[in-house]
């Protein structure tokens, strides 16, 4: 199988770094800027290196529309743009982004370096338009309080949940990204007490159990994204990451590697549409999409491959 992207399949980080980028207007993807995205791979590899201490990985992934640009007519079999489900409450919005940069690492000054060198390079044919730092919070929580990514395979199962394999084997190592961030109410949220949080969740706040299927609403986030087909739960790793500022947004940013986008579309049709059960995800009443866009996350050598 071709090397995945080092970003993808390690176990969180203290600091992550998400930049959402734009074509520039009038601008196509080059051959002189396929050639400085081919050196990519190096590039971390180095700062890598370098900083054996930080921890560095990284992901670049591109969205459907720049694809051509980049690949030509080949591209992997399930590539398209992020989802709009019919009959949603609540918003999930789809931005419109080109490229993404996903980096991480235990000091921020090594993502910092990293991101301002990408940028700077590549500042000829794209524009940055979201660029947010994103931190651990306590052990592993998200900032409503509960521990984030419980569902998240483990050990080998983590390549075997987001790498794309034999099923389409050009793009093998590769992996479908999607991104959301979400602004949460915070002080709407902190005004419940902790039984209805956990009703809301689906777990208990301190002890991080799954609660009981009786005992666990239909509307519980866990009982909207956990979903079985054929006696098998569906899965995705996640990524991501609480962020914010005291004074302003704050929030999670959303990240999730599969090797298929069918499993991220499921989740989320039953988070914010009835069409299912008639039911939603009642954690979004307390949090809000403000973002959404989906990548395809090449191989190293497929990266590498621009060059020729």
């Amino acid at each position: 199988m071709n090397t995945p992207q080092s970003g993808i399949l390690p176990a969180a980080s203290s600091n992550g770094l998400f930049m959402l980028f734009r074509r520039r207007l009038g601008r196509r993807a080059d051959h002189s800027c396929k050639q400085k995205l081919a050196q990519w791979p190096d590039l971390v590899a180095q700062l890598a290196q370098a900083n054996p201490d930080a921890q560095f990985s990284a992901t670049l992934g591109f969205g459907a529309d720049l694809w051509p640009e980049i690949y030509g007519l080949e591209k992997p079999a399930h590539l398209r743009a992020f989802p709009r489900i019919s009959g949603a409450i609540h918003p999930a919005p789809s931005t419109q982004c080109d490229m993404i940069l996903h980096l991480r690492a235990e000091r921020y000054d090594v993502l910092y370096d990293c991101a301002d060198q990408f940028t700077q390079t590549m500042n000829e044919w794209f524009d940055a338009i979201e660029t947010i730092h994103g931190f651990r919070y306590r052990d592993q929580r998200d900032l409503t309080g509960f521990v984030d990514g419980t569902e998240n395979p483990q050990d080998d199962e983590r390549a075997a949940v987001a790498l794309v394999g034999v099923e389409d084997a050009k793009w093998a190592g590769g992996s479908y990204l999607h991104i959301q961030r979400y602004v949460h109410r915070m002080d709407n949220w902190n005004k419940l007490p902790v039984k209805q949080q956990e009703a809301i969740i689906g777990r208990t706040k301190d002890s991080d159990e799954e609660l009981p299927d009786e005992d666990r609403p239909q509307t519980a986030h866990i009982s909207r994204v956990v979903i079985e087909e054929e006696g098998e739960e569906l899965q995705i790793l996640r990524q991501s990451l609480p962020y914010g500022t005291p004074s302003g947004d704050k929030g999670l940013y959303f990240t999730s590697y599969c090797k298929t986008p069918d499993t991220f579309e499921k989740m989320l049709a039953r988070m914010i549409s009835p069409t299912t059960d008639g039911r939603v995800d009642h954690l979004l009443n307390f949090s809000r999409a403000v973002t959404g866009a989906a990548f395809f996350v090449p191989s190293i050598e497929a990266l590498q491959g621009l060059k020729d």
